[in-house]
């Protein structure tokens, strides 16, 4: 197999700040250090990101602008996809005949315009449709809920016409199981996601609060700490901080009413890591069951006890080190009875499994023998 490799990113994947950036940025830089030489193409449409810290890890890099909202929106096809419909991509992965990786459904548009689709492996961030589906759950705003419930039903239309043989890599079993008996396909691989945290760093003892982190402009996200706050900490005399981004006027007032919860407002990451990691609980229920939490797997390698629900752990493969609620009750007596408990050395050794499913040298293993 050729040691080029195109590499073709939705978004920018710099800097890593976000869970599909996450993803990509260390993808990259792993495949890079096993001596890939990485032709980058990505769309460039969103302000402060690029791809600057990664030029030592590519041979070519080239960004591409994604269509616009109105020149691509069509009761057809999902905006996700056709708005990175791009003939210069198409272009420049046609001159040559190096394996392809394409980074999110988002780009796979292009692959009926290929020269050659076996060179194409496509790497799923979510499982789109259920995905889209929890958005249009969480979104109070009627516009937004329109077209999440619009690009839902494209989304599902679009899946069920993919190639069914075409090489995908997921990074969910769950999302292996739903494209497997819900959409046919035949050629699935478990890939688990590309991280930064490669060593368990958590620390014994115990911490003096809980924590609740995301960017809280993403309507899930926000909904999730709402809940908390209601049906949690509005219940129980302990500590809660809730950090992240886009901290709404409603989520201000809401934390307001409650004197145990205190806001963090945009934390740089050095900050956001050393909240992680002095909290003696970090809670983190998700509002969707598709990809993997990023913000789980940063807890668990950093962070003391974790608390999730079963859509946060769902086609993780983590089976140990993290501990499940579901009900406003069952979150309210876990997290009293592990806020009186060390975080002790056993904790610590209780996640190896952990750390052996998200080894990145192992799983660029994984993905480089899907060509």
């Amino acid at each position: 197999m050729s040691d080029y490799i195109h590499i073709v990113c939705l978004d920018a994947p710099s800097p890593p700040n976000y869970g599909g950036a996450i993803d990509m940025y260390y993808k990259l830089t792993s495949l890079a250090a096993v001596g890939k030489k990485i032709i980058l193409h990505y769309f460039d449409y969103r302000k402060n990101r690029n791809a600057g810290l990664l030029e030592n890890c590519c041979t070519e890099i080239h960004s591409y602008s994604r269509k616009s909202f109105i020149r691509s929106f069509s009761f057809s096809s999902p905006y996700i996809i056709s708005s990175r419909i791009n003939s210069s991509l198409i272009k420049r992965l046609n001159e040559d005949s190096h394996p392809i990786l394409l980074e999110g459904l988002h780009c796979s548009g292009i692959i009926p315009f290929l020269n050659d689709k076996n060179r194409v492996v496509l790497r799923m961030h979510n499982e789109e449709v259920n995905y889209y589906k929890s958005l249009v759950a969480t979104e109070k705003k009627i516009f937004k809920k329109n077209y999440f419930n619009l690009e839902t039903a494209l989304l599902k239309k679009y899946q069920k016409k993919l190639d069914k043989n075409l090489k995908t890599a997921c990074l969910s079993q769950k999302d292996i199981s739903v494209l497997q008996n819900e959409y046919g396909f035949t050629n699935l691989h478990f890939v688990p996601c590309f991280i930064p945290w490669q060593n368990i760093k958590s620390q014994v003892g115990k911490g003096h609060y809980c924590l609740y982190h995301g960017n809280m402009a993403v309507t899930e996200n926000e909904a999730a700490a709402v809940w908390l706050l209601k049906n949690v900490f509005s219940q129980i005399n302990i500590p809660f901080v809730i950090a992240g981004s886009g901290i709404s006027k409603k989520l201000f007032s809401l934390a307001l009413k409650y004197t145990n919860s205190r806001l963090v407002y945009n934390p740089p990451v050095d900050e956001l890591n050393g909240l992680i990691k002095d909290a003696h609980i970090n809670v983190l229920p998700s509002k969707n069951n598709t990809g993997v939490k990023l913000k789980l797997l940063h807890a668990l390698f950093e962070g003391r006890f974790c608390i999730t629900n079963t859509n946060g752990i769902e086609g993780s493969n983590i089976q140990s080190g993290v501990h499940i609620a579901n009900s406003p009750q069952e979150f309210i007596q876990l997290i009293q009875h592990l806020y009186s408990k060390e975080f002790t050395m056993d904790k610590i050794a209780e996640r190896k499994s952990v750390k052996d499913i998200y080894n990145n040298e192992t799983n660029t293993q994984k993905l480089s023998a899907l060509w």
